[in-house]
């Protein structure tokens, strides 16, 4: 791949896992992994949530992301069904109090007591339909102002694809709906995992000017096996992260990549695969000069 000529630096957060949680050991957490980025950092006073607001922003630290994950807006129980749209709706209030740059829901499964069923009417037109409605419902409840809501993109759900979830953004027709990026999440065929670069390329295609946020992960073809995938951590697996990289950083917007839920250790070696790879296509990482972990 060839070097990019870009000064704009590649914006990398991930897990805390500082047991202690005042504003002070949060940013030195942060500051020492050569983190630019973090996910809401849980804490409920209000006092105490302002005071590393402040510290973050001091430090250059954006929060990325909060989470409304495994909610199933879709649930063909009524009451499941109001009762995560409700849930939903307390969680984008809570990013837009925490100062997230989005929201992350997930998108519906037509089945009930869960959110990640096999139901080829996932894929609907009328799911499709619901799924707008749903989502115009959830922003226009919460008329958030700072924060923005975004769907996980994944292969059982919608959205399964950049073109899908284009389609969506269009449909759903709000400012503070936009798109977060787990290209791992459907990486799905053999053809997307083979040639993954081009993938990820036609993902930003289609997103790049939606995009908010995105995850770090990796992953593995089940050996003898073309129809099974291993998710594992950043580095661990065999998807272009060249690619990725190169295409985050040509965004006109600031979009972090954050890593995503492994074990500290794992977390901590795919950061410094990261920085390999921005480095191989002439991006350095912000922060990175800091890591001491």
């Amino acid at each position: 791949m060839a070097i990019l000529r870009t000064d704009k630096q590649l914006r990398v957060g991930g897990q805390c896992f500082a047991t202690v949680r005042t504003p002070r050991a949060l940013v030195e957490y942060h500051l020492s992994h050569g983190f630019s980025a973090a996910y809401d950092p849980g804490v409920e006073d209000p006092v105490l949530l302002e005071e590393i607001k402040a510290a973050y922003r001091e430090a250059g630290i954006v929060i990325a992301e909060t989470g409304a994950y495994a909610l199933n807006i879709l649930d063909t129980n009524p009451e499941l069904r109001e009762a995560n749209i409700d849930r939903t709706c307390r969680r984008l209030e809570r990013a837009e109090r925490v100062g997230s740059l989005c929201c992350v829901g997930h998108g519906g499964t037509v089945s009930t007591g869960g959110w990640f069923a096999h139901n080829p009417e996932n894929f609907s037109q009328a799911s499709f339909d619901t799924t707008v409605s749903i989502v115009q419902r959830i922003i226009d409840t919460v008329r958030p102002e700072a924060t923005t809501y975004v769907l996980e993109t994944e292969s059982r759900l919608l959205p399964d694809s950049p073109e899908i979830y284009r389609e969506l953004v269009e449909a759903v027709d709000r400012p503070r709906f936009g798109v977060h990026l787990d290209p791992f999440n459907i990486i799905s065929s053999p053809r997307r995992f083979y040639f993954s670069g081009e993938f990820i390329r036609s993902c930003f295609r289609e997103l790049g000017r939606y995009l908010v946020s995105c995850h770090s992960k990796d992953i593995k073809m089940v050996k003898d096996s073309q129809t099974h995938f291993h998710e594992t951590f950043t580095g661990d697996g065999e998807i272009d992260y060249q690619a990725y990289i190169a295409e985050l950083v040509k965004l006109e917007q600031d979009v972090p990549m954050m890593i995503e839920h492994f074990p500290e250790r794992q977390q901590d070696w795919g950061y410094g695969y990261i920085v390999e790879q921005a480095a191989a296509v002439g991006v350095t990482v912000r922060n990175a000069e800091l890591r001491t972990r």
